[in-house]
């Protein structure tokens, strides 16, 4: 069975306690199971993609040494049919 790579978030309870219910692809298997906990940023807002809200808003445009150079004229071509 190759390795599988589970992400999700959860909430604690009241006494620091985790609970996790996952499904996999391996059935009926013993498995090795590695979890790590996070705390996440109160203040952050995460979206469904992992990102905080607007992160790529305020990304955008963060590198301007980059740039792209004129990529010139397309060469004029005969019309298909």
């Amino acid at each position: 069975m190759p390795s599988e790579t589970i992400e999700t978030r959860a909430h604690t309870l009241a006494d620091g306690r985790l609970e996790l219910s996952l499904c996999t692809h391996a059935v009926d298997a013993e498995v090795a199971v590695t979890v790590v906990i996070r705390e996440l940023a109160r203040n952050a807002d995460i979206g469904n993609n992992g990102w905080p809200d607007g992160f790529f808003d305020v990304v955008a445009g963060s590198m301007p040494e980059l740039c792209r150079w004129p990529q010139g004229e397309f060469e004029k071509r005969e019309p298909l049919g």
